[in-house]
């Protein structure tokens, strides 16, 4: 908590919870047991809010471990990546269907490789490969027959070497 946070006007439950670097559930737990002030609630909305002095006693509590209650509370330090992650937008597979599986994948590359070479393409990397897999199966290719692997990636293999694709 050495950073200074700057205090907004009023702040969502959910917000003073991130602020405290806790879980939403974990906050409210603590406002139940008196540790962390109630929050305010707006009269139209019925939604509870904390206003700027809530929130220097929220975090008051959080950096001296004394409730508002004057107990004295224990939390876990928070985790070095606290950030959320951005979700990413390829659909994760299981390991067993993934073209970077390690078993899968080196007979697979072995496979592809002898066939390539067979039809002429011989300086083709492991990654080339399993880029071009991807490329051509981005749900995986479990499924699918050796020969409509080779013909996907030799497809794909060629349409990137092609002559303008090539910098010069």
């Amino acid at each position: 908590m050495n950073k200074q946070v700057p205090l907004k006007e009023i702040v969502t439950v959910t917000e003073m919870a991130r602020m405290c670097r806790l879980s939403r559930a974990r906050f409210y737990q603590l406002i139940g047991e008196g540790i962390f002030p109630s929050p305010s609630r707006n009269q139209k909305t019925r939604r509870p809010f904390f206003d700027r002095e809530k929130q220097e006693q929220c975090l008051l509590v959080r950096r001296t471990n004394l409730g508002t209650n004057g107990k004295a509370v224990m939390f876990y330090g928070c985790r070095l990546e606290s950030r959320p992650q951005p979700a990413s937008k390829r659909k994760r597979l299981p390991n067993s269907r993934s073209p970077y599986s390690k078993n899968r994948q080196d007979k697979a590359i072995k496979e592809l490789r002898q066939g390539l070479a067979q039809l002429g393409v011989a300086n083709v990397t492991d990654v080339e490969i399993r880029q071009a897999l991807i490329e051509a199966y981005p749900d995986g290719h479990r499924d699918v027959e050796s020969a409509e692997l080779l013909m996907a990636v030799f497809g794909e293999v060629q349409r990137r070497n092609t002559t303008d694709n090539l910098r010069g």
